[in-house]
């Protein structure tokens, strides 16, 4: 089975080290959730994993994605990587939008500088994949504009647009983080199904309802080190750090209290 191979991977920014030695191997084709308090790595190993890191650091290690070498790539390789085999959907997808631009020109656009598909088939697409993912009136948001939107359908378009290009590979930054309940089980219903599909979803979040539901593989960071790393549901159930323990009774009281509000 080919796997998600990082060994030694370290960040370094004006000496302090952001990444220290970070290894692990995760099966393509599975679930791989990310946790760790604001700070400890998590975002900036994810854009490791896709060649996005500032200029300013440097890296050293090793990033294997089945035999594929992504430490030795070109910015040539690293682009036709992005988009045809991983895609990632940030945190606040508002910032992806171009609030100048209607949906229908940002799935045109993404589609085109992917494939050589009409302008006709650009537009079929963009419609079966706003189904996919539970926008209702798909023709009529294709006219509107970002700021016309909320967050979550936002979200949702976001990885509509990720999914046109059909990568094997989908990371997702925080995708329930600021979204209600009914978004909340959308984006997990959508998840699902990527797996079931059998791509390789990397969750970075704070959400262990999520985690729990997605199962697979969990990566715990602290400080850019890796604490833990083992099944979902064995570091769930009975974590061995206590620094892992900490995290998850922290995060289940503020579920509590959003709960407790009605998000």
């Amino acid at each position: 089975m080919e796997s998600f191979i990082i060994k030694d991977l370290s960040l370094v920014d004006q000496e302090e080290s952001r990444l220290d030695r970070v290894s692990f191997t995760h099966p393509l084709g599975e679930s791989l959730l990310v946790v760790g308090e604001s700070g400890s790595g998590k975002t900036l190993l994810t854009k490791a994993l896709i060649g996005i890191i500032p200029r300013n650091m440097k890296q050293t290690g090793s990033i294997h994605y089945g035999d594929l070498h992504l430490d030795s790539f070109s910015d040539k390789e690293w682009n036709a990587f992005r988009g045809q085999k991983i895609a990632y959907l940030v945190q606040n997808p508002m910032s992806m939008f171009n609030p100048f631009q209607t949906i229908w020109t940002h799935f045109y656009e993404t589609i085109k500088s992917h494939s050589t598909l009409s302008k006709s088939e650009c537009r079929k697409k963009a419609l079966e994949v706003l189904e996919k993912v539970r926008i209702a009136n798909p023709e009529s948001v294709l006219q509107q504009y970002s700021f016309e939107l909320s967050g979550g359908m936002l979200q949702r378009i976001m990885l509509g647009i990720i999914l046109c290009l059909d990568p094997e590979t989908i990371i997702l930054d925080e995708p329930t983080s600021a979204v209600d309940r009914v978004n909340r089980e959308m984006i997990l219903s959508l998840i699902k199904d990527l797996l079931a599909q059998h791509k390789t979803v990397i969750t970075v979040t704070h959400d262990y309802y999520l985690a729990r539901e997605l199962g697979g593989n969990m990566l715990v960071l602290e400080n850019g080190k890796v604490v833990e790393f083992g099944k979902t549901e064995d570091l769930l159930t009975a974590p061995k750090e206590s620094y892992t323990k900490e995290l998850f009774l922290e995060q289940d009281l503020k579920q509590v209290i959003r709960n407790n509000a009605g998000m």
